[in-house]
């Protein structure tokens, strides 16, 4: 068990973990991918597969097997992925026992004049007496903010000097960053989804879904332009409904998403819309379908137009009639042509713009011309937990590298003092430093400061 141990959080094991993550992150950019939005919809899934099995041939049974159309959620890269979480976990748990016990461990503040002789940084300098080596390096040190332990034995006073003694610690913060970081992504991998296109017209209700209960509404879209006509800022009115009472309502613009229960809806972009209404000569509401509603809507239906020159279908099933409506910006304005169904000559057609009507028979069509929402729907469980590691593991590199942990020893006697010192990391600023500190004793010492 312990030679398992070793073996799983070995540096050498990681360092052959994170090439083959990479090479197969590498695989996942030469292959196209099924998106989870594409696979989520049987219809659209089956044309991507299709259109592999064109392109690769007799290969694509093997790729499929191999998962090379899915790399990021095939068994084998989440194993990899499983092991270099492992592996990071056992490194941290033994990095921590042993930094752990350094931080808490009592300095060894005696040493024989060898030692320091054996540093790469150390000067010998004279002095009058032990107290003046003793106030001259307590002064020096303390200004450049350095702790200091003293211990004086047999007429020697010894010296442990330190900073940022806690900066040990920032190599376990960056592995545990890294762990964060990798079960972050996993959790957004399996438990999260997102839909890329919510279309919704003023009033449309959009359901979540997904075991939610809850439901947005478009409550209308403003835009504001430049003198020349250019939009220059455009924002939506949206509310949340829970099993139909509104429970939060939030003004929405790009990159300023409403987040409910965990999901955010981002405003993503905006188009035309029309609403037809349909009445008989009493006045009453007539029941119409559009081509993309499910049912069939009481009186009135919104219709969205990918742009100028799109067209839409509206159905008024008890009269056996359709009206086919095009969009066109100048005005903006609507074509409209009715056709029997079956039949495909019309027997009625016109432009309308937002605000007229058109009568067919014994119906009366009211037009009204807006636009619509565009949304990205989007649940991302592991976001905040990435978010959190990648501060990790920059507050991590920093206080490693621009607050490396330094340590200076001192020996005074009655005529010498013996100064070195040692950093674990940029040691050609902590030799500037130490060259500073020395010749701040000498100035001090040969003027008789202390």
């Amino acid at each position: 068990m312990t030679r398992l141990w070793r073996f799983l959080g070995s540096t050498g094991l990681a360092v052959v973990l994170l090439l083959v993550v990479l090479l197969a992150a590498l695989v996942g950019t030469l292959f196209p991918q099924l998106t989870p939005d594409v696979a989520a919809d049987p219809a659209a899934a089956a044309r991507w597969l299709t259109t592999a099995q064109e392109k690769y041939g007799f290969r694509f049974g093997l790729y499929r097997a191999l998962g090379l159309f899915d790399v990021y959620h095939s068994p084998w890269f989440l194993a990899l992925v499983a092991a270099l979480l492992l592996n990071t976990v056992v490194c941290t748990v033994d990095r921590l026992r042993i930094v752990w016990r350094a931080v808490r461990a009592r300095p060894k503040i005696e040493r024989a004049e060898a030692f320091y002789e054996r540093m790469p940084n150390h000067v010998s300098l004279a002095v009058a007496s032990v107290e003046q080596g003793e106030q001259a390096l307590r002064q020096v040190l303390g200004r450049r903010r350095y702790h200091v332990v003293a211990e004086r034995r047999g007429g020697v006073t010894y010296l442990f000097a330190e900073r940022n003694r806690l900066a040990r610690l920032a190599t376990l913060l960056t592995h545990t960053s890294l762990v964060l970081l990798v079960l972050g992504f996993l959790w957004s991998s399996w438990g999260g989804w997102r839909e890329r296109a919510v279309a919704l017209g003023p009033g449309q209700v959009h359901s979540v879904g997904h075991g939610r209960s809850f439901a947005v509404r478009s409550d209308g879209l403003e835009i504001d332009r430049y003198p020349s006509g250019q939009p220059s800022d455009y924002r939506a009115y949206l509310t949340v409904l829970e099993r139909g009472t509104e429970v939060m309502r939030k003004t929405v613009r790009v990159n300023d998403p409403l987040t409910y229960r965990g999901v955010s809806f981002y405003l993503y972009s905006y188009g035309p819309a029309g609403r037809v209404r349909a009445t008989d000569v009493e006045g009453q509401p007539i029941p119409l379908q559009a081509e993309s509603n499910q049912g069939v809507a009481s009186g009135e239906v919104t219709l969205n137009f990918a742009g100028e020159g799109d067209g839409r279908e509206v159905v008024v099933p008890s009269r056996d009639l359709t009206l086919r409506l095009v969009f066109y910006y100048q005005g903006p304005s609507l074509f409209v042509q009715a056709t029997r169904s079956g039949e495909t000559k019309s027997f009625g057609a016109g432009s309308v713009r937002g605000g007229d009507s058109l009568k067919v028979g014994d119906i009366t069509f009211e037009f009204a011309l807006d636009r619509y929402i565009v949304l990205q729907v989007v649940h991302d469980p592991g976001f905040k937990g990435v978010i959190l590691a990648g501060f990790l593991i920059v507050g991590g590199l920093i206080f490693s590298f621009y607050f490396p942990h330094k340590r200076l020893w001192a020996r005074v006697t009655a005529d010498e003092l013996w100064l070195a010192g040692r950093t674990e990391r940029d040691a050609v600023g902590f030799e500037k430093e130490f060259v500073g500190l020395m010749e701040g004793l000498k100035k001090g010492l040969e003027a008789g400061f202390w």
